[in-house]
């Protein structure tokens, strides 16, 4: 089951004083984005905070800036400052919280600048008045490291047991491949889901009626869910992983070219 934050992390820490930062600006408001803290102001958000996104390696956070603050930044500090996907076109700007030395005095320069150029006007002259106290800070889903570890060594070996299968693993997540096609993933809190789970393709009608039909054991993911994965959870105190093993090689089959799928077929007839 999902499970709430239970011990500090340094990923924990940094969230709290960046909340600190955030939060002392009149109507910030945090919510989670992807499964990750963000931060906004009346509807519009300037700073979202990240670990190991898309497996990075970085703790930072992306802080609404200009393209001439941006590139001023980076050039001057290319350790600390960085160009962020997806939004660093829009001249935002990343800066990391793990490294030595963080300068948070200066991270709260630049959030203040974030936050004032999407702020409206009513909320930066001072005449907003809260209708009622901030809510507090959404919970962060977390997952077993113990259970995620095990889950994904029984998929891997049922993975890379059928014929000419690769695995590729991205932070928490694993991705399976029979030469170029995926017939499925390992997938560990996704988006923020607090679930671990292994992910195969069917029939998108399929993973309707499954989700439907069992929804404590399938789901549907974010994202891929509408286009035929369907999600196992493998998180349980029982799990199946004979019938896991069986979806697998049906999903290896539908991906894999006509002799390896015969091969990998073999024996395998999921319930």
């Amino acid at each position: 089951m999902p499970k709430a934050p239970a011990s500090s992390s340094p990923a924990d820490a940094a969230l709290e004083r960046v909340r600190a930062i955030c939060m002392r600006f009149p109507a910030a408001e945090e919510k989670l984005s992807h499964g990750a803290p963000s931060f906004h102001v009346r509807g519009k958000m300037f700073l979202n905070f990240v670990d190991d996104h898309h497996a990075d390696g970085r703790l930072a956070v992306w802080c609404k800036s200009t393209p001439e603050e941006q590139r001023q930044l980076v050039a001057d500090d290319p350790v600390q400052f960085f160009v962020p996907p997806y939004v660093g076109v829009k001249g935002w700007v990343g800066v990391r919280l793990d490294k030595p030395g963080t300068d948070w005095i200066g991270l709260s320069i630049i959030v203040e600048h974030g936050w004032g150029s999407v702020a409206p006007p009513s909320v930066k002259s001072g005449k907003w008045v809260p209708k009622a106290p901030p809510p507090p800070p959404p919970v962060r889903l977390k997952t077993d490291a113990k259970v995620a570890r095990e889950a994904l060594g029984r998929m891997t070996a049922i993975c890379l047991a059928l014929p000419d299968a690769t695995c590729e693993r991205e932070s928490q997540h694993a991705t399976f491949r029979v030469g170029k096609k995926v017939f499925a993933y390992f997938l560990d809190n996704h988006h923020g889901d607090g679930i671990v789970a292994a992910s195969v393709k069917v029939e998108k009608a399929a993973a309707r009626a499954l989700a439907k039909k069992d929804p404590k054991r399938f789901f549907l993911p974010a994202y891929m869910g509408a286009h035929g994965w369907v999600g196992i959870r493998v998180d349980g105190k029982r799990v199946d992983w004979k019938d896991v093993a069986a979806r697998i090689a049906t999903s290896y089959a539908g991906a894999a070219p006509k002799k390896r799928a015969v091969r990998g077929r073999a024996g395998h007839s999921p319930r």
